[in-house]
């Protein structure tokens, strides 16, 4: 009796997993980027050092297309995101946990470090 209840918990166990959706947060990440103008990226010592940021954890925008949602809410290129609604970006993953949560929602605030202060501005979502 004992080893068919062991047989049956691990086929339910690996059922479940299975079953779980994995999730690609480098496709995600693009996907978010595109869909909203901006490109991010992970601050590191050389984007410190090459712009004089301060020691923050944060995403860098490297670029903000023209006429895109991040253009429209006041982003701007060498602005450093540092918050997607509640959630602290920091890296790829992040970044992409914090756009996933925010699914279903016309916008977003999000915060920004830039020239030494701290700026609020509501991102729309287009995805």
């Amino acid at each position: 009796m004992r080893r068919v209840f062991s047989l049956l918990a691990l086929f339910f166990l690996f059922g479940c997993a299975a079953e779980q959706e994995v999730v690609n947060y480098n496709n995600v990440y693009m996907e978010r980027c595109l869909s909203t103008g901006m490109m991010a990226v992970g601050l590191d010592d050389d984007i410190r050092s090459d712009t004089g940021l301060p020691a923050l954890d944060g995403m860098y925008l490297a670029n903000v297309e023209p006429r895109s949602a991040a253009a429209s809410a006041h982003l701007k290129a060498g602005d450093v995101l540092l918050q997607v609604g509640e959630l602290e970006v920091y890296d790829k993953e992040s970044f992409a946990k914090a756009f996933l949560e925010q699914e279903g929602k016309k916008s977003v605030t999000v915060k920004v470090w830039r020239k030494g202060g701290l700026f609020n501005f509501e991102l729309p979502l287009t995805f």
